[in-house]
């Protein structure tokens, strides 16, 4: 038999590039798999993690759509005293603000609170229910209390801000004087009608 006829009756090889399976169909069974681990539970945690991470992402989405939109920045509490109702602050983001006492409102225009220091202020001191607060002497029939809530938290007296005796974080005591003195402020310039206000519309 001569080699040419030897090499005719020879089985062909297989082309290396027809054995190998195909991205797609090697794809497609990588799917199936994740799809059985992922029904028998062979990994919660990764998929718990995954659904935390979308919800995170939606959350913080959501918060800058608020500040984005011009809702609520924080809100002065303001209690009351012998002469003078209780009422809240309500402080938006464009510095616009809502005195509220009761079924009776007292509105002010955007621009009119410095928001730009508050959300500078509240940033440095973060959770509010942190700001040390300590004993102050006051009248018992005209003393009042102020407090601020923001990010879910409220403060105690913001006109009781002191040194904790046994010392503390300096950072955190000035910029709670800080705010403080600004919230004091803001009062003085808003001059809420806690005496009678208009009914509500």
């Amino acid at each position: 038999m001569t080699r040419k006829a030897e090499r005719a009756s020879k089985p062909k090889a297989a082309d290396p590039e027809t054995r190998r399976p195909s991205r797609a169909l090697m794809l497609g069974r990588w799917v199936v798999a994740f799809s059985l681990l992922a029904s028998a539970g062979l990994f919660p945690n990764g998929l718990a993690a995954a659904q935390a991470t979308a919800s995170q992402g939606t959350s913080t989405a959501a918060e800058a759509a608020k500040t984005d939109n011009g809702e609520d920045l924080a809100t002065i509490i303001q209690s009351r005293s012998t002469n003078t109702r209780a009422y809240n602050v309500v402080i938006q983001n464009d510095g616009s603000a809502t005195a509220e006492i009761g079924g009776a409102t007292q509105q002010f225009p955007p621009g009119t609170v410095d928001t730009k220091t508050l959300r500078s202020l509240l940033a440095q001191v973060g959770d509010v229910s942190r700001i040390p607060i300590g004993f102050c002497a006051k009248s018992v029939s005209f003393g009042t209390k102020t407090e601020i809530s923001y990010a879910g938290k409220t403060s105690g007296d913001l006109q009781c801000v002191r040194q904790p005796a046994q010392g503390g974080d300096q950072g955190l005591l000035q910029a709670s004087e800080s705010l403080a003195k600004f919230v004091q402020t803001t009062l003085g310039e808003l001059k809420v009608n806690d005496r009678g206000l208009s009914p509500r519309q």
